[in-house]
């Protein structure tokens, strides 16, 4: 019986689990972050609650915070086509 891999060429590295989870202080976190805070505060604290009043975001920070939204929802279905496309 063939050891496991042979014939594929050689062994693709050792990852830690880790690997591809990051650290919670890269930038694209923090932002993430920063935008959920705001959108907890608007919804559970103003909204909820009625505990307070939260000004809407407008011009570049609405951009932004939409933007940021749109990457976390649309980054893993752009890293799964382009994994189809790369085989």
């Amino acid at each position: 019986m063939p050891a496991r891999g042979a014939g594929r060429g050689p062994p693709a590295p050792l990852q830690s689990p880790g690997a591809e989870i990051g650290h919670w202080y890269e930038p694209d976190k923090l932002m993430g972050y920063c935008v959920t805070l705001y959108f907890a505060k608007l919804l559970v604290w103003d909204k909820v609650l009625g505990l307070g009043t939260t000004d809407a975001l407008a011009g570049f920070a609405a951009i932004t915070a939409n933007l940021v939204v749109s990457f976390y929802f649309a980054k893993r279905g752009f890293e799964n086509v382009a994994r189809i496309i790369k085989r």
